[in-house]
């Protein structure tokens, strides 16, 4: 019996590409939004319709929901149209997977906690200090309605990615055009590679695991310190790194300081952790050249 695709939602983004390539040798289906990525075709989750029709043409084994709006500070300005796309088009998705009997992946955050008395660990009870981390305790919920889910929190996501949104890629950009970048000094993170991220997805999936896993990096670090480990790893002047409390950025949207996520489960469930950041770092200056043809 050949075995049905995996759907990846949203290909165009950090998470959803490194998914896509995690899964090279299964068939793939892909979508995009608004970037064009060649060999995927357009979907707007936000329509239900559209949504079903795709994945029931599809008819995938596994859906997995890297789309979203992540930024946290436009979700505490408009709820609203963000919940349209984190929460809503959620739930399309959702619907449309049980519709088939799809696994459905969801990746949620370490902003579903309070940051009071971190790290946290997969039995701790969310509380969330924004509309962003609220928004992801919801699609928590909706995963937890299909008897086949993955819940992947995670926090601090970093690699290659053509936008260069990430924290990594606007420090290297920011620091090589001689600027100062901005970091909070008080805000703790599991920093995450996005490589080694999907690569641990797709070992949950094929050894059939389900549930809330916290798939992130194996060190807990102030985001500052990863500022400036990433800094030197690129060989750039960490003196150009602006270290201001949270309180003085003048963000809408609290933060959790003492986050971080406890990684036991994962690391029970497929016999390995993640890389460590300062390898993965390492890594991304080693490939800098091969990404950026």
């Amino acid at each position: 019996m050949t075995a049905r695709p995996v759907l990846v939602i949203g290909v165009a983004g950090l998470v959803g590409s490194h998914v896509r390539a995690a899964f090279s040798g299964r068939e793939i289906a892909a979508t995009h939004h608004r970037t064009t990525v060649p060999g995927a075709e357009p979907l707007d989750i936000t329509d239900a319709d559209a949504t079903r029709a795709l994945v029931e043409r599809v008819r995938p084994d596994v859906v997995v929901l890297a789309a979203a709006d992540p930024h946290v500070e436009r979700c505490e300005r408009d709820p609203a149209q963000t919940r349209r796309v984190n929460v809503l088009g959620a739930q399309h998705v959702a619907a449309a997977a049980a519709d088939v009997g799809a696994l459905l992946v969801v990746f949620s955050t370490d902003y579903v906690f309070d940051g009071r008395d971190g790290p946290y660990a997969e039995s701790r009870v969310p509380a969330p200090l924004n509309e962003y981390g609220r928004q992801k305790v919801a699609v928590e919920a909706i995963a937890r309605s299909l008897p086949r889910h993955i819940i992947c929190r995670t926090s601090g996501v970093f690699g290659w990615e053509t936008d260069r949104k990430n924290f990594v890629c606007q420090l290297v950009d920011h620091l090589r055009a001689r600027r100062r970048f901005l970091v909070p000094s008080d805000q703790v993170i599991t920093p995450t590679y996005a490589p080694s991220l999907a690569t641990a997805l797709r070992r949950l999936i094929d050894g059939g695991h389900v549930g809330l896993f916290h798939v992130a990096g194996p060190r807990i670090l102030y985001r500052s310190e990863f500022a400036r480990l990433a800094a030197q790893t690129f060989g750039l002047d960490d003196s150009l790194v602006d270290e201001r409390p949270t309180s003085e950025l003048g963000l809408a949207a609290a933060r959790p300081l003492n986050a971080g996520l406890s990684t036991e489960r994962l690391r029970s469930a497929i016999e390995d952790g993640l890389v460590d950041p300062g390898t993965a770092l390492a890594e991304m200056r080693a490939t800098e050249a091969i990404v950026s043809r």
